[in-house]
């Protein structure tokens, strides 16, 4: 609830609430970071998947996903490249295979029609359309959106998850292995394993966390 926000330590915190009507999970999760944006995901009751930014505006999160393929993460091993829905698709496949809820391309089904005039790729396209949606009163350039976005989360004067938040998320989505622990600022493996565990928690694969 609201009371417990003030009192989160950095890191990632998953639950899995019921909808009263179909008694389905509804997963959310909260990535939170010692300094800068917080990250909310949130299953809505058609089973698409949003991301909720800096506790004000939300996105459908297949565009967010898109978008990040733009921007360099810092790893040198990455698993967002180009943003298609081959790409997408594949990350998800082994756990997105409920077929009464797929949970991908219902949320690929809340994007905006893709503008792909100008050779412009959809990871520029869904980057435009994630800026707008963020800044609405602010010029939408790739410039300017790219930096909007690597500044909120790739850079660590604006967003550092402490040693304690890249322990706690390497910890919990299994990440040791890829993610070093200096590493204080969000990778796109983040972001991924994030989403495949609120898939998995609304399939009743997985559980939320204990808190």
């Amino acid at each position: 609830g609201v009371v417990s926000q003030g009192i989160r330590s950095p890191g990632v915190y998953f639950e899995a609430p019921v909808a009263r009507t179909t008694g389905r999970r509804l997963a959310m999760a909260k990535l939170i970071p010692d300094r800068g944006a917080w990250m909310e995901f949130e299953t809505r009751k058609n089973d698409y998947l949003i991301l909720k930014f800096n506790r004000k505006r939300t996105v459908p999160i297949t565009i967010f996903l898109r978008a990040l393929a733009t921007v360099n993460d810092g790893m040198v091993e990455t698993p967002i490249k180009e943003g298609s829905d081959e790409e997408l698709l594949a990350l998800f496949q082994d756990v997105d295979n409920n077929p009464d809820r797929l949970f991908l391309p219902s949320t690929m089904r809340q994007e905006p029609v893709w503008d792909l005039s100008n050779n412009q790729s959809i990871a520029e396209a869904a980057l435009l359309e994630f800026f707008k949606r963020m800044r609405p009163g602010d010029p939408a350039t790739l410039d300017n959106a790219r930096q909007f976005l690597e500044e909120q989360l790739f850079d660590q004067r604006h967003y550092d998850l402490e040693r304690v938040g890249r322990y706690k998320l390497n910890q919990k989505r299994d990440l040791q292995e890829r993610i070093p622990v200096q590493h204080r600022t969000i990778t796109k493996w983040d972001v991924v394993h994030l989403i495949r565990r609120m898939i998995m928690i609304n399939n009743e694969v997985e559980d939320k966390d204990d808190i």
